[in-house]
């Protein structure tokens, strides 16, 4: 069996399917199977694809007749056919450093109850020149799993986007897929705190993962429907409910981004009165709201 089961989910980005497949086969660490699953492309990704189907990485190459709708179903789809003990979901239009299997495996190895490990990335444009430049560092934190939810999952999500990661297999929960399915931005968000819950969680301060920017990306008009906060709500909630997680470790991050998002994202008069119904019951959010809000709209 393979140490690791890489995923490539792809929909529609063969501009960039090639650059990801190479960056995968190309890394300095080569016990893995490769995992090519196309949503119903309409652009040419299959013949790509099919171009790949006699390297000896790649163990599956599945094409969907009907969209999935969902990139989270997809995931759950190459997680099924998985038989690595580690799973890295490699988005399709993102890319890597050559030693980034080789990083993580190196440190996770470490610490035995790792369900979860994640690099910095780096944002690119779509030809891949860096957008703003990170601090590098060398150094590895091993987060408990409690603490990084109440430090670090509390209030968002410090994991930029799935490819800069790595996950046991045996720590994926397949009854709780359906948590974070049907969510068009916060489901990844809902996936990492899942498999937090299961063990430590690994962080490399090196940036070994490029995230790439362009004109599909579904964020920028998600957050101009509030889902931070229609979606995210939900994984707030399970935190309060099954974490452990109190008023004092979540609101004033909830109200500060609260204030900022509408503010920077222009919410209309609905989003406003949607996204105030599902946190009306969190009195202290909306208490730090009310002050962060007075606070950036006077400047």
């Amino acid at each position: 069996m393979p140490t690791v089961s890489v995923i490539v989910p792809n929909y529609n980005h063969a501009p960039y399917l090639k650059q990801r497949i190479d960056s995968i086969l190309d890394q300095t660490y080569q016990d893995f199977e490769l995992i090519l699953l196309d949503d119903n492309s309409s652009d040419g990704s299959r013949d790509l694809m099919e171009s790949y189907r006699n390297d000896p990485h790649v163990s599956h190459i599945v094409f969907g007749d009907v969209n999935s709708g969902s990139a989270f179903r997809q995931w759950d789809k190459g997680i099924a056919l998985a038989k690595g003990e580690w799973i890295w979901v490699a988005e399709s239009d993102d890319y890597a450093e050559p030693t980034f299997l080789e990083r993580l495996l190196e440190e996770v190895t470490k610490v035995p109850d790792c369900s979860l490990a994640f690099t910095k990335t780096w944002w690119v444009d779509e030809s891949g020149k860096r957008l703003w430049n990170n601090s590098e560092g060398n150094n590895t934190h091993v987060h408990q799993s409690k603490e990084f939810i109440h430090k670090r999952l509390a209030s968002n999500c410090p994991i930029a986007n799935v490819s800069e990661c790595i996950f046991r297999r045996d720590k994926f929960r397949s009854k709780e897929s359906p948590r974070y399915e049907h969510m068009r931005l916060c489901g990844d968000w809902f996936f990492y705190l899942l498999l937090a819950e299961q063990g430590c969680v690994v962080e490399l301060e090196e940036p070994l993962s490029y995230y790439r920017q362009h004109s599909t990306n579904i964020s920028n008009d998600a957050e101009h429907r509030g889902l931070t906060f229609l979606e995210g709500a939900d994984v707030l909630e399970y935190m309060i409910e099954n974490c452990g997680l109190k008023a004092s470790d979540y609101a004033r991050g909830w109200g500060k981004m609260w204030a900022q998002y509408e503010r920077k994202y222009d919410f209309s008069p609905e989003v406003k009165k949607a996204v105030r119904k599902r946190l009306n019951r969190h009195r202290l959010i909306l208490l730090y709201y009310y002050i962060y809000r007075l606070k950036f709209w006077v400047k």
